[in-house]
């Protein structure tokens, strides 16, 4: 079984913990994305997390908010757009997946994947979802 080691992790054990930021609105770029006529609705981004990560706390701390006003849907439900994957309770996606780091972004569209990222801004994410990236 392989280990997850997150990319930031030996820079962020020598950082102050994280504070809360505030978070800025999404360009107006990143808006039109979210008034497209697209059908996306078979789109759906897979996001593999740990709560020990800390890249994947502070994706989710800096990062969510914004979309979340935007009437995103960030849970663990596969209906929402971004199913958030604890990769300690599903080890078999996280297998299936091949995640090797954390956080890991996977589009998934009709069930297939697309792309993959690691940790994205509000922007980029949204712009991996239209799969505009």
């Amino acid at each position: 079984m392989n280990t997850l080691i997150p990319a930031t992790l030996v820079l962020s054990l020598s950082l102050a913990p994280a504070q809360s930021v505030e978070v800025p609105a999404l360009p107006e770029n990143v808006i039109q994305l979210f008034k497209m006529e697209e059908d996306v609705s078979s789109h759906q981004l897979l996001l593999f997390t740990a709560s020990w990560c800390p890249a994947c706390v502070q994706m989710k701390n800096n990062e969510f908010p914004a979309l979340k006003r935007q009437n995103w849907e960030i849970s663990e439900s596969e209906s929402s757009h971004i199913r958030v994957i604890d990769v300690d309770q599903h080890a078999d996606l996280t297998e299936k997946y091949h995640v090797q780091s954390l956080p890991t972004l996977i589009l998934v569209v009709d069930g297939k994947e697309v792309s993959r990222s690691g940790s994205l801004n509000a922007y980029s994410i949204a712009e991996m979802f239209y799969n505009r990236k």
